[in-house]
């Protein structure tokens, strides 16, 4: 029967023999050789059963059970399976019966396997929960998860629950107690006044302060007006100067809410209930703001955009019957018109003359149609309905939308006489507009010169200026206030104009480089960005290397060659798979064989030792032959095979599974990025591996779905999600960088994040580092972002969504005519190039990540004006890279070359973790832990071969052999036949069989090639 105690503890999900062993933890479970060993010093069968059970059982509990009556009869039974015992329920319960050697062989395994005691521990994980509340408060349910979690992972023996829910309170108040304080430490003695006043609750009422929680409902202007009265009765409590920018946001809605309910009257500390009024009161000034901003934007889109639209399309609708007859008999006489004035060819010399034709004639056509006044009624018809020439397809709309003139009359005072507002560069003009309406509205008439001419774009400028019947000059008043309001909707949108105080209606840009900062240090951040200050240079430099490039593709044209799709898109062909060449074939029977640990080891070596892995706190780890212990703990996580397969206690403690227990803490992400870095460096160093001169960077992702909820895991703790394994690759099949990311992130917008941390972007406007990867979303502005900071972006044809070309002037290339029809909007980047250098010094300063920058660029999925004007900069050099694509079949090799490697090197991982089918099957709790290390593998194995086929190759130029650099740099760096990923595991390195396995016709010459690289870091 479960206990109370057990009961406890199965509720509070602490591991429990209650529910049974799950069927996936059961290997876990299993005694590994080094077990057996230690079991079989044990003197009598039973004290070797309860020995072994003592084993296992904190493998699964986390800690030890001494009581043996509480072990599962199916766990003993499968450990006496294990050491061959007829009746090990009989054994395991006379073992019971000795408790102090029980409690004595607890602590020896505890010690020998690695475990350390909560006691010792403590400190830490007191640490990791302040560390878990400062940033957001977390539930008592949920925090003891995340330190069940961090227990076992740490493998610190987990206490009683008791000792938990003791922990979880104190840290949970602690936490909460040092927000309030802050909080409280920020109010004044009149400020609190108010507050009383505002959480005093009458006698069945809510208090004043929950009142002012109460959102505006309705899109009408009268529900504006009140939504506006609320946030100003906010704002005018007096605590719009109270800064709380430093408070994470979680916290204050916590307190917040907290605030609103009954509970807060209750509270006997004042500090507590201020503080908590305090979250509330400058929540509620955010949210006000945005409560009364959603309803202007419901109440523009709906009166002055949506409901004018269906107006205009039903009238078109039920006027159809009349202009579509009229339509048809003009269209009819039209081409008849024209027929009988074509030229005419005679079939037989191809003589060309003229028609004759008179008035009568045409007339007579004409008339076999319709009557001349019945053929004029229909063309009259038509143009009652159609839009002018000069017009476009939202004028019937806009016309439509004046008749919500008195709505809008009612609306801009509303919005004038509160300034609201503020505006980016881009929205001056709307807004300086906006605040000029009440003054123009008041006037029966108006000038053009009145008003803001600029401001009419499209049929706007017939509906303001060419009013039929009006005198020169004059101006439509109310067709000019709707496109005022038009368009300060649509900067709104944009956030060019925004709303300073808010939370959706915020700017965007406020988290660039402060706008003093960037004015102060404009000319040097640009200087190491290699960056013009105005546009004009740029757009000139730019528009003669694109004609350049236009210039020479187009002479190379040959004729009648089809260039362009229908839909007038670039016909690129596909990069045909590279062929195995004789030296490739040459340089496998070269090869060193070496089973996986050699290949580790060879490397620890090459690199410098094993010192990035350094213990929790930072301090080196205090182990002789620390190289083997790191070597195995790569080899168990990067196999997927665990640590007990590789562990030995046969003689060298180095492989012991204590130690490598302890050993394995030491991989954290920045660890293992430190030893990266160190073979990355290493294979900088070989001249074989260079990529004419220019440093490749390739992204890809291997996606995994997350099945059922996983609550140790932070990026994806609850329900099915999808998470991305991010690799960045140098042209030397190195991993530059591994990380999971929520989601389906843009492997380009990731390679910016990673080679900005890696690499300095370009000097003096030479590009660094060129980028092979997929863009996704918004491909336009991701190859102008990626350009301007200073990076050749160069994606694969197959990485490349749309193939279209675009023209920067109107240059005619005779063969790309038909691909050139699209123009680049050269004025949109003049007018917006200040604020695109802003965001892109902003980046490369590190204060916007490159997702951030996505953000500000786009609204609703869609690129706002500034992102416009960077996707139209993205558009030059993406028509660069389409055709250098086209033109040169060595440029597209080495993109395609560099984007083979992902494929390579998935093929690799799958090879070297065996332990499931596959690496990437499906996500397997527990992965995200075992990629760093599997990473660490790979990149072993591509420096290991890089040395070697650098040697070979050298040695092959020794004997007489003619092999160019563009050849040499062609070897695939991550093969791995002559490699044993498979058997049992020997980590010690035989450095005199690692050897070309060619005989060295000169023994002088071969050992002094063989020694070339030595010198560069080999011990």
């Amino acid at each position: 029967m479960e206990s109370t105690e057990e009961e406890h503890e199965r509720l509070a999900g602490y591991p429990t023999f209650v529910d049974g062993i799950p069927e996936s933890d059961w290997p876990r479970l299993h005694l590994s050789e080094g077990d057996l060993q230690r079991v079989r010093k044990k003197r009598e069968p039973h004290t070797q059963l309860g020995y072994a059970v003592q084993i296992v059982v904190p493998r699964f509990l986390g800690r030890a059970q001494t009581d043996m009556s509480r072990i599962p009869n199916d766990l003993v039974e499968h450990v006496g399976e294990q050491l061959g015992m007829a009746d090990p329920l009989a054994a395991i319960q006379r073992y019971g019966e000795h408790g102090d050697t029980v409690r004595a062989h607890a602590r020896e395994i505890e010690r020998e396997d690695g475990w350390t005691s909560f006691t010792e521990g403590r400190r830490r994980l007191e640490e990791q929960m302040e560390h878990w509340l400062e940033s957001a408060p977390v539930g008592p349910k949920a925090l003891r998860a995340k330190m069940l979690g961090w227990l076992l992972e740490q493998r610190i023996i987990l206490p009683a629950l008791s000792t938990l829910d003791t922990l979880v309170g104190k840290h949970r108040n602690s936490a909460e107690n040092h927000v309030i304080a802050k909080l409280y430490r920020r109010v004044t003695p009149a400020q609190i006044r108010v507050i009383d006043q505002l959480l005093e609750a009458p006698e069945g009422r809510p208090s004043q302060l929950s009142s002012l929680r109460g959102r505006i409902v309705g899109d009408t202007v009268p529900s504006l007006e009140r939504a506006l009265k609320r946030a100003e009765d906010i704002a005018g409590l007096g605590f719009a100067d109270v800064d709380v920018s430093d408070i994470p946001q979680s916290w204050l809605a916590a307190l917040a809410e907290r605030a609103m309910t009954a509970r807060v009257l209750r509270v006997r500390g004042h500090s507590t209930k201020h503080a908590a009024a305090l979250a509330a009161i400058k929540r509620l000034e955010k949210s006000a703001l945005d409560d009364a901003l959603d309803i202007l934007d419901r109440l523009i889109t709906g009166r002055f955009i949506n409901k004018p639209k269906r107006w205009a399309e039903k009238e078109l609708l039920r006027a159809y019957p009349e202009f579509a007859a009229s339509g048809a008999l003009v269209a009819e006489a039209i081409l008849a018109v024209l027929k009988s004035v074509a030229e005419q060819v005679d079939t037989e010399t191809g003589e060309i003359s003229d028609p004759h034709t008179d008035t009568a004639s045409t007339r007579a056509l004409l008339e076999t149609y319709a009557d001349r006044p019945a053929l004029a009624e229909a063309a009259k018809r038509l143009l009652t309905y159609m839009p002018a020439r000069d017009s476009d397809a939202d004028e019937a709309r806009r016309t439509k939308a004046l008749e919500q003139y008195p709505v809008l009359r009612k609306l801009v005072p509303l919005l004038v006489n509160r300034r609201l507002f503020g505006a980016n560069p881009p929205g001056r003009r709307a807004l300086t507009a906006l605040s000029d309406l009440p003054r123009l509205m008041e006037a029966e008439h108006a000038r053009d010169g009145d008003i803001d001419t600029e401001l009419l774009k499209g049929s706007w400028r017939r509906l303001v200026l060419g009013t039929p019947g009006t005198e020169p000059g004059s101006v439509n008043l109310q067709a000019y206030a709707m496109c005022v309001m038009e368009t300060f909707h649509q900067r709104l949108c944009e956030r060019d104009i925004y709303v300073p105080g808010s939370s959706r209606w915020a700017n965007p840009k406020a988290a660039l480089l402060p706008r003093e900062t960037w004015a102060r240090e404009r000319l040097s951040r640009l200087a190491g960005l290699g960056l013009p200050e105005d546009a004009a240079t740029y757009l000139a430099a730019a528009r003669e290397e694109l004609h350049v490039v236009f210039d020479r593709v187009d002479s190379r044209v040959p004729d009648g060659a089809q260039l362009v799709s229908p839909d007038g898109r670039l016909v690129l062909a596909k990069a045909a798979a590279p062929r195995t060449s004789e030296l490739s074939r040459k340089v496998d029977e070269m090869l060193p064989t070496a089973e996986l640990p050699e290949v580790i080891l060879y490397i620890l070596n090459h690199i410098g030792g094993a010192a990035p892995f350094t213990t929790a706190t930072g301090e080196p780890f205090a182990y002789t032959e620390l190289d083997s212990s790191v070597a195995a703990v790569m080899v168990g996580h990067g196999c997927n095979v665990g640590l007990a397969a590789v562990a030995s206690d046969q003689g060298k403690d180095a492989l012991t599974l204590a130690r490598l227990e302890r050993v394995s803490h030491g991989f954290r992400p920045e660890t293992i990025e430190a030893c990266n870095k160190l073979m990355v460096e290493a294979g900088n160093r070989i001249p074989l591996t260079r990529h004419n001169g220019q440093q490749m960077a390739s992204v890809d992702g291997v996606r995994f779905t997350i099945p059922s909820p996983q609550p140790h895991l932070s990026i994806a703790p609850q329900g099915s999600t999808d998470i991305t394994w991010m690799t960045v690759l140098n042209e030397q099949a190195m991993q530059l960088s591994g990380r999971m990311v929520s989601g389906r992130a843009s492997a380009a917008l990731e390679a910016l994040s990673v080679l900005a941390a890696h690499r300095p972007p370009r000097r003096s406007g030479i590009p660094y580092a060129a980028i092979v990867a997929e863009a996704g979303t918004h491909e336009d502005i991701v190859f102008g972002l990626l350009t301007l900071c200073g990076y050749a972006y160069q994606p694969t044809t197959d990485q490349i969504a749309d193939h279209r070309l675009w023209r920067i002037d109107s240059t005619t290339y005779p063969h790309l005519r038909d691909a050139t029809r699209r123009s680049i909007n050269v004025d949109l980047i003049s007018e917006y190039w200040d604020d695109i250098l802003h965001l892109i010094a902003s980046i490369h300063h590190g204060a916007v990540s490159p997702d951030d920058a996505l953000r500000i660029l786009t609204h609703h999925g869609k690129p706002n004006q500034m992102g416009a004007a960077l996707a139209a900069v993205g558009r030059i050099w993406k028509t660069r890279h389409l055709l250098n694509l086209y033109d040169s079949p060595d440029y597209r090799r080495g993109i395609e070359a560099q984007s083979r490697l992902h494929q390579a090197r998935h093929k690799l991982a799958k090879r070297i973790c065996h332990g499931i089918d596959g690496p990437y099957p499906e996500y397997q709790p527990g992965m995200e832990n075992n990629l760093g290390p599997l990473g660490l593998v790979l990149n072993a194995v591509a420096l290991f071969n890089a040395i070697w086929i650098h040697k070979i190759v050298e040695k092959m130029r020794a004997q007489g052999r003619d092999i160019p650099d563009s050849e040499a740099r062609q070897l695939d760096l991550l093969r791995f036949d002559h490699i044993n990923m498979r058997g049992r595991f020997h980590f010690e390195l035989r450095a005199e069989a690692i050897a070309i396995r060619e005989p060295d016709p000169d023994p002088a010459l071969g050992e002094a090639v063989a020694d070339g690289l030595d010198g560069h870091g080999g011990r």
